[in-house]
């Protein structure tokens, strides 16, 4: 039988959705300067289609690779 882990032994903290949603919030705007909201649509849009995966753009990566908090 498998051992059962508790959460709280894994360093795993979830978050609930409204968490999530203000963590990507806060994020988009200290590093692209502007809401969680506005960067997910602009990013559906395609507006950042020429930005590339580099070290140049870390922070557009860093917020793009959280998209699923913001969603």
């Amino acid at each position: 039988m498998a051992e059962i882990i508790d959460e709280t032994e894994t360093g795993i903290r979830w978050v609930s959705d409204e968490e999530a949603h203000a963590i990507f919030d806060a994020k988009a705007r200290r590093l692209m300067g502007m809401s969680g909201e506005e960067f997910l649509r602009r990013y559906d849009a395609g507006e950042f289609a020429d930005i590339h995966a580099d070290g140049e753009n870390r922070a557009f990566v860093s917020l793009e690779l959280m998209i699923a908090f913001g969603r």
